[in-house]
This record gives C-alpha cells, structure tokens and sequence, in this order.
C-alpha cells in the first residue's frame, strides 16, 4: 500500500525532493563559480611556487556554501510547499463540494467535468453501481451523450477491481480480461471506490495532458479523494432510489386516481341496466325472459369488470422477475375455445369470426396468461365492431407465433395509438362509443401477459375501417407435428 502524501515538512518524500534538489544545485552553482574565480584569482595572485590563486577561490567558495544552501533550501521550499498547498486547496474544495452534492448529476459535474482540468486529465468517467438490484455499474453521464455503458458486478473487470487496493492502470498483463468498455471511453487509470469492503463505484481517469506517465502528486491526490467520493456515490445511490421511490409513489397516486374514476364510471352501466330489470320485474310480470336477458347481460358485464380489476392487481403485486411455468399448447384449438365465448355476443351484432390457424403452429406460454391476453385482444376486437368480420391468423415467424386479430371497427386515431396499452387510458373513440363500457385496463393486461411469456404485441395498423393487433409468441416445433402448412381455415359464425 502507498503511503500517503501529507505537505511538507511531514512528508519525508517531501522533504527528501527538497534537500535532493538543494544539494544537486548548490553542487553545480559552487563548481561553476570555482571554474569562474580560478582563472581570474591565478592572474593576478599565484607565484611559481605556491598556486595562491586557486587556494583563494576554494575559500571564496566555501565561505558562500552555507549561505548558498540556506538561500536554495529555502526557495526550494517554498516551490514544493506552494505545489502541496495547491494540492491541499484542491483537496479541501472538492471534498466540501461533494459533501453538498446527492445527485449523480451533480457528481459529474465536480468529477468528470472540473477535476480532470484542475489534474491536468485529457478526460475522467465516473461509474456507479445501479440501484436498486446493484447488478451492475453504469456509467454516470450528466447529459443525454447516448452512451449506456453497463459493466456486470460479477464481471471480470469489476472483480480485478474489487481485488485492487489502491488504483489500477489499464490495460493490465491479464490476458482473460477485456478492457475495451472502460478503454473505449478513454480510461487509462482506474481507481475503485469502495464503502467498507463493498466496491460501489469506480472511476476512470484519462491520460495525461502531457506525456504518458501519471505525477505521483496526481496519484496521491485521486488516492486522498477515494473515500470522500466514494461516499458522496453512495449518497447519490441513496438519492436516486429515494427520486426513484418517489416518482412511482406519484405514478400510483395517479394510477389510483384513474381507477376509481374510471372503475366508478363503468359501475354505473351494468347496475343501471340492473335497477330497470328490477323496476320492469316488479310491474310487468309477463317479461320474464327478457328481464332474464337483461339481468344476465348486467352480471357478465359486472363480472368481466371485476376480473379486468383482479387481474389487473395481481399484476402489480408479482414480482418482475416472477418466471412463469412455460408449456407448449397448440394454438387453433385454444383460439377457436376463446373464440366460442364471443359468438352469441358477434352474432347480436351481425360479426362474424373467420380463423385463419395452422392446427401444427405451437406457442410455450402460460396458458393463463396466453388466453387471458387473447380474451382482451378479441374482446376489444368484438366490442368495437358493429358488423363484419373480425379475422384471426396466425403463423410461424422467426422462431415466434404470430398472430393477428383484425376487425373492421372504427379504427383508433394516430395520436393515441402511443397510449394504447396505458392503463385505464380510453381514447375519444372508444369514449364517444357510449354503449361500450370498458376500464381502459383490457390492452394494459394483455401487454403485460405477453411481455411475460418472452413475446411481443403491437399495433401492425389502423384506419377508418379496422385495426389489426399482432402479437408474437416464443414457439417450438413438437416432434408429433403434422406436415407443416397444413391450414386450418374456418369460419365461426352466429
């Protein structure tokens, strides 16, 4: 381990530098001014038998030694203590600035914008270990450069590092080490920041402004500065899961203030449509299959209301890295299941289903998750369709199951489509379509349910006469699979 720099007059490396260079110049300054004073002295003073010239300039010479090394001592002093002071004064201005300073942004602005000039540094980069999952470091950028450099904290770079006790210069002899992420932003010098024994950070100096070879005072400097940065990073850490924490609290503050209105609004339909049932049934006793109708068609509406809400919330209470169990299930059959439940609903409508499914095409999916995203897609699909066709193909793509469910509704305006799978977002279409109650949540679920699985679902296209809803399904071909191709094209009609 470096022994640390202290200023001079403390710092024995300090005062070895001043009397080194005292003593080489004062050796030079005495010999020149004897090769001076020799010739002058012999001319006038030296006699054939005693050289009185040159015992006289060894006198003059040694009479001015001691006050020569005192006046050079001195100088040379003062050089090195203004150097050290001047480091003292870096030290002491950075370490308050990032005592003051909570945010990244703020850490890249005293570390990668200011301190390189003040150590004479072609550049400096600045890592952190990402909060919250602290799986990796990335880089810390104070403005939009586009670089989004990531370094695993179990990757081989980070463990050399977390070894390291002092700084590091790259590249190194490892052969089983890529350097190229940190040399590829001009790093040639890598200090690791730590708190206790935990490496939370590193950072990356560039070369000398001049030569190749780093001052030691530099050295010592970023050496004295590791623990002041290294917990002024930990406190950024702090802050941006503190920043991060709060935005969401914002977010579901909003979620739930969407929820009961859109929730609150929806209720009102379906327990409308009930409370008539009840007033018919109490004077008109003869409509008794047509209060029936009436009543079932409420209770669907409020119990697909309340699964959308379930499902919804279990949602945001799994864990993101919650893995589903992966099955393979052949899609035609489920589709034409899925497909059965709309059928009386399409035929009161005058829509008609047409599926379009290879009976070999097979998805691995979580067939919950699958045929409740599909349910959402073909429910919206038959809800905003006052008649035709709602089409449903599928086929195999690039190791995916692609599906798409086409309609021949209203279509959805191009400046909503980016908010098309934002929960409880209802565009002015669907808003204008009173008759079609909904909570905005449907697409918002089925995205989440695919994404899920490993796949993907988008809007391939929309107009005044229909939208189609692809959605992309990891697959894989089973063993027992008939001839490929094999189409199963079938109508399903009221």
């Amino acid at each position: 381990m470096p022994n640390k720099t202290t200023l001079v007059g403390v710092d024995w490396r300090a005062r070895l530098i001043g009397k080194s260079l005292t003593i080489g110049s004062l050796v030079v300054l005495l010999g020149s001014l004897y090769m001076i004073l020799v010739p002058l002295l012999t001319l006038r003073l030296d006699t054939p038998s005693v050289p009185i010239g040159h015992i006289a300039a060894a006198v003059l010479v040694a009479t001015l030694a001691v006050p020569l090394r005192n006046r050079l001592g001195l100088a040379f002093n003062r050089l090195l203590h203004r150097e050290w002071q001047t480091s003292q004064v870096m030290l002491r201005e950075v370490g308050e600035a990032l005592s003051r300073t909570i945010s990244p942004e703020g850490l890249y602005t005293i570390l990668v914008d200011d301190l390189p000039q003040r150590l004479r540094l072609q550049s400096a980069t600045l890592w952190m270990l990402e909060p919250p999952h602290d799986r990796a470091f990335v880089l810390v950028n104070g403005r939009d450069t586009g670089i989004d450099s990531r370094l695993l904290l179990n990757g081989a770079i980070a463990r050399r590092l977390a070894r390291e006790p002092a700084f590091l210069v790259i590249p190194t002899p490892d052969s089983d080490i890529d350097w190229s992420p940190l040399l590829e932003q001009g790093v040639r010098l890598v200090l690791p920041l730590r708190v206790g024994n935990r490496l939370i950070g590193m950072y990356g100096c560039g070369a000398p402004q001049r030569g190749q070879l780093y001052a030691e005072r530099v050295v010592n400097v970023l050496q004295m500065l590791a623990p002041s940065v290294a917990s002024a990073l930990e406190n950024a850490r702090a802050y941006t899961k503190i920043a991060r924490l709060n935005r969401e609290l914002r977010e579901l503050d909003l979620l739930k203030a969407e929820f009961i209105q859109s929730v609150g609004h929806e209720l009102r339909t379906p327990l409308t449509t009930l409370s008539l049932a009840i007033q018919l049934a109490d004077r008109q006793a003869g409509m008794t299959p047509a209060l029936a109708t009436i009543t079932r068609t409420g209770v669907s509406q409020l119990q697909a209301l309340v699964d959308r809400v379930l499902a919804f919330d279990l949602g945001l209470s799994m864990p993101s890295e919650a893995q589903l169990p992966l099955l393979p299930i052949r899609l035609a059959p489920l589709v034409e299941e899925i497909v059965t439940e709309y059928v009386p609903i399409a035929s009161a409508k005058d829509v008609r289903f047409d599926l379009q499914i290879p009976a070999d095409l097979v998805a691995l999916a979580h067939i919950p998750s699958l045929c409740r995203a599909l349910n959402e897609i073909v429910d919206n699909a038959v809800r905003y369709s006052q008649l035709g066709t709602v089409t449903i193909a599928a086929m195999l793509h690039d190791g995916h199951a692609l599906v798409s469910i086409t309609d021949e509704g209203p279509g959805i305006p191009h400046d909503e489509r980016d908010r098309l799978f934002e929960a409880f977002y209802r565009g002015s279409g669907t808003r204008a379509m009173s008759g079609t109650p909904g909570t905005g949540l449907g697409l918002s679920i089925a995205r989440r349910d695919i994404e899920a699985l490993g796949g993907q679902i988008w809007l391939e296209e929309s107009g005044p006469h229909g939208s189609t809803m692809c959605v992309a399904i990891p697959t894989i071909i089973p063993t027992d699979s008939p001839p490929p191709g094999q189409l199963r094209e079938r109508a399903v009609s009221a």
